[in-house]
Protein backbone atom coordinates (compact mmCIF):
# COMPACT_ATOMS: atom_id res chain seq x y z
CA UNK A 1 0.00 0.00 0.00
CA UNK A 2 1.29 3.22 -0.73
CA UNK A 3 0.31 6.94 0.86
CA UNK A 4 1.07 9.78 -0.88
CA UNK A 5 0.96 13.62 -1.06
CA UNK A 6 -2.07 15.48 -2.24
CA UNK A 7 0.50 16.47 -5.22
CA UNK A 8 0.82 13.35 -6.22
CA UNK A 9 -3.12 12.55 -6.00
CA UNK A 10 -3.65 15.58 -8.53
CA UNK A 11 -0.90 13.87 -10.98
CA UNK A 12 -2.67 10.65 -11.27
CA UNK A 13 -5.82 11.91 -11.68
CA UNK A 14 -4.90 13.80 -14.65
CA UNK A 15 -2.51 10.63 -15.53
CA UNK A 16 -6.66 9.04 -15.37
CA UNK A 17 -8.20 11.85 -17.64
CA UNK A 18 -5.54 11.63 -20.07
CA UNK A 19 -6.05 7.96 -20.47
CA UNK A 20 -2.75 6.84 -19.48
CA UNK A 21 -3.56 5.05 -16.19
CA UNK A 22 -6.85 2.99 -14.71
CA UNK A 23 -7.46 4.09 -11.77
CA UNK A 24 -10.66 4.18 -9.50
CA UNK A 25 -11.27 6.82 -7.39
CA UNK A 26 -13.07 6.59 -3.61
CA UNK A 27 -13.65 10.14 -2.07
CA UNK A 28 -14.10 10.56 1.26
CA UNK A 29 -15.49 8.88 4.48
CA UNK A 30 -14.34 10.34 7.99
CA UNK A 31 -16.15 7.46 9.74
CA UNK A 32 -16.80 3.80 8.85
CA UNK A 33 -20.12 4.47 7.71
CA UNK A 34 -19.83 7.15 5.80
CA UNK A 35 -16.18 5.38 4.06
CA UNK A 36 -18.52 1.91 3.68
CA UNK A 37 -21.33 4.01 1.57
CA UNK A 38 -18.51 5.86 -0.15
CA UNK A 39 -17.01 2.97 -1.46
CA UNK A 40 -20.36 1.75 -2.12
CA UNK A 41 -21.43 4.59 -4.16
CA UNK A 42 -18.36 5.04 -5.87
CA UNK A 43 -17.20 1.96 -6.55
CA UNK A 44 -20.94 0.59 -7.96
CA UNK A 45 -21.10 -1.86 -5.17
CA UNK A 46 -24.48 -3.74 -5.28
CA UNK A 47 -27.32 -2.98 -3.63
CA UNK A 48 -26.96 -5.94 -1.17
CA UNK A 49 -23.71 -4.51 -0.01
CA UNK A 50 -23.50 -5.59 3.43
CA UNK A 51 -21.45 -2.31 4.82
CA UNK A 52 -19.04 -4.14 7.01
CA UNK A 53 -15.83 -5.23 6.38
CA UNK A 54 -16.46 -8.54 5.10
CA UNK A 55 -18.93 -7.06 2.55
CA UNK A 56 -16.57 -4.35 1.51
CA UNK A 57 -13.73 -6.95 0.87
CA UNK A 58 -16.03 -9.15 -1.02
CA UNK A 59 -16.94 -6.73 -3.01
CA UNK A 60 -13.39 -5.22 -4.15
CA UNK A 61 -12.46 -8.83 -4.69
CA UNK A 62 -15.28 -8.96 -7.52
CA UNK A 63 -13.87 -5.47 -8.59
CA UNK A 64 -10.62 -6.77 -8.88
CA UNK A 65 -11.54 -10.36 -10.91
CA UNK A 66 -13.75 -7.77 -13.27
CA UNK A 67 -10.23 -6.41 -14.39
CA UNK A 68 -7.99 -8.14 -17.36
CA UNK A 69 -5.46 -5.47 -16.78
CA UNK A 70 -3.68 -3.73 -13.65
CA UNK A 71 -5.50 -0.89 -11.98
CA UNK A 72 -4.66 1.79 -9.03
CA UNK A 73 -7.34 2.28 -6.23
CA UNK A 74 -6.79 5.62 -4.98
CA UNK A 75 -8.63 6.32 -1.50
CA UNK A 76 -8.67 10.09 -0.28
CA UNK A 77 -10.20 9.33 3.20
CA UNK A 78 -10.51 13.21 3.59
CA UNK A 79 -12.45 15.55 1.99
CA UNK A 80 -11.30 16.49 -1.61
CA UNK A 81 -13.31 19.83 -1.47
CA UNK A 82 -11.93 20.84 1.64
CA UNK A 83 -10.86 24.67 2.31
CA UNK A 84 -9.22 23.95 5.65
CA UNK A 85 -6.78 20.73 5.49
CA UNK A 86 -5.13 21.95 8.92
CA UNK A 87 -7.41 20.64 10.78
CA UNK A 88 -6.35 19.30 14.20
CA UNK A 89 -6.89 15.12 14.75
CA UNK A 90 -10.55 14.26 16.03
CA UNK A 91 -11.93 17.03 14.17
CA UNK A 92 -12.07 16.00 10.45
CA UNK A 93 -11.03 13.05 8.37
CA UNK A 94 -7.27 12.30 7.53
CA UNK A 95 -4.27 9.73 7.97
CA UNK A 96 -4.12 10.11 11.79
CA UNK A 97 -7.77 9.35 11.91
CA UNK A 98 -7.75 6.39 8.72
CA UNK A 99 -10.14 3.42 9.91
CA UNK A 100 -7.30 0.38 10.56
CA UNK A 101 -9.77 -1.98 9.64
CA UNK A 102 -10.69 -0.35 5.92
CA UNK A 103 -6.62 -0.29 5.59
CA UNK A 104 -6.15 -4.00 6.68
CA UNK A 105 -8.82 -5.11 3.90
CA UNK A 106 -7.17 -2.40 1.84
CA UNK A 107 -3.68 -4.61 2.38
CA UNK A 108 -5.50 -7.65 1.96
CA UNK A 109 -6.63 -6.90 -1.48
CA UNK A 110 -3.05 -5.42 -2.80
CA UNK A 111 -2.04 -8.70 -1.88
CA UNK A 112 -4.40 -11.48 -3.01
CA UNK A 113 -4.36 -9.08 -6.54
CA UNK A 114 -0.80 -8.23 -7.30
CA UNK A 115 -2.50 -6.35 -9.97
CA UNK A 116 -4.21 -4.02 -7.78
CA UNK A 117 -2.26 -1.43 -6.61
CA UNK A 118 -3.94 0.69 -3.45
CA UNK A 119 -2.86 4.33 -2.74
CA UNK A 120 -4.12 6.12 -0.05
CA UNK A 121 -4.21 9.71 0.04
CA UNK A 122 -2.46 11.53 3.01
CA UNK A 123 -3.86 14.87 3.67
Amino acid sequence: MIHVERAAVDAMLARALAGTEHLHLVDGGTGRPSTLDAFARQLGFPDHFGHNLDALMDCLREKADAHDAPWTLLWRPWPHDAADLSLPPGEGAGPDETDPGVLAVLADLEQEHPEVTVVVADR
